[in-house]
């Protein structure tokens, strides 16, 4: 479902724990043991790692302890920039995600080398931050420093998260995964339509991680975009471009182009030549004549079901297309 640098995740879930959630501990409610949450979440991260404090050694001890059969990664910070390294040059060998845990006050221009450095060591990189951490600046030297993921803490932001998820996406730059208040599969698909990749979640309940990453492997199956935007008429990041007709009369998408860097005209002749040769390209009885210019699967449109059943597609089918559409449509 998703590839990022040497990780292929199955789904867009995320576990984050600490060193005492997978060591088992015994309190007068239950028995938590190292398998507690070996089921079927894309990626595992042991969390809250002091590099001066433990030993690389034990972390991968602890590593090592933890059956389950998601990929793995850890989440470190260290005052010194060799443990963080020898870590890096760890996670590369054993293909594990590294990130840097950057909310306890790393400064961005230590963060900005350190990313270039560790990415020399061909490790696939993630970096926790919060929101009012990534400004513009930075912003822009992560996405020419090769950073992998941002790993964004939207914990406690009272439903402003999509917003905030929507404006990073829209800065093109790395994959995001999304930490927030999610209680349900409403809550991540929030976060997804705005442009997250992945969404984590800090020690949940194991069923409902478990039932979450299922949830979103079906979901992926059945519609073919797990993380399909919003229309731009509806708010959507700038990945809905994809589903825009032609810029013929005053409406969101002008504007939409405007932040994508894109003239209208350009954008019409992007969609004609990315659509060529391809089952978009067609699409006759449509309200344009091609089925690049049609909106999502999941909104009514018999003039476009019928064009799908002409061509033979199904909604999955159609709803990859578009994805790719969007990816090369926002290439810069």
């Amino acid at each position: 479902m998703l590839e990022v640098g040497y990780l292929n995740l199955d789904n867009p879930i995320a576990i984050t724990c600490s060193k005492d959630d997978f060591h088992g501990h015994h309190d007068s409610h239950e028995l938590h043991d190292s398998n507690r949450f070996n089921g079927s979440a894309g990626l595992l991260i042991l969390d809250d790692i002091d590099l001066d404090k433990v030993s690389l050694s034990d972390v991968e001890a602890t590593l090592n302890e933890i059956k389950t059969a998601s990929t793995l990664g850890f989440s470190v910070k260290c005052s010194r920039d060799e443990p963080l390294m020898e870590a890096a040059r760890f996670a590369a060998r054993n293909l594990y995600l590294m990130e840097l845990d950057a909310l306890s006050g790393m400064n961005a221009v230590r963060l900005s080398d350190l990313v270039k450095s560790i990415k020399r060591c061909g490790t696939t990189l993630s970096a926790k931050l919060s929101p009012e951490m990534l400004t513009e600046d930075l912003a822009r030297a992560l996405r020419n420093s090769g950073l992998d993921i941002i790993h964004l803490n939207l914990s406690g932001m009272n439903g402003t998260g999509p917003k905030m998820v929507k404006k990073i996406s829209d800065q093109h730059g790395p994959r995001i995964m999304a930490l927030g208040d999610i209680g349900d599969f409403e809550d991540a698909e929030s976060l997804l339509a705005m442009g997250a990749d992945l969404v984590s979640l800090h020690v949940p309940d194991p069923d409902f991680a478990d039932w979450l990453s299922k949830t979103m492997k079906e979901y992926d199956h059945l519609s073919g975009w797990y993380n399909a935007p919003k229309h731009i008429c509806s708010g959507g990041d700038l990945r809905g471009l994809a589903f825009c007709c032609p810029p013929v009369k005053q409406c969101p998408v002008l504007g939409a182009l405007r932040r994508a860097g894109i003239a209208p005209e350009e954008f019409v002749n992007r969609k004609i030549k990315l659509a060529k040769g391809t089952p978009l390209e067609n699409g006759e009885g449509t309200c344009f004549g091609s089925l690049v210019w049609c909106c999502k699967a999941s909104k009514p449109c018999y003039l476009r079901e019928a064009a799908l059943r002409r061509a033979g597609l199904s909604d999955r089918d159609y709803m990859n297309l578009k994805r790719k559409l969007a990816e090369q449509l926002l290439k810069t």
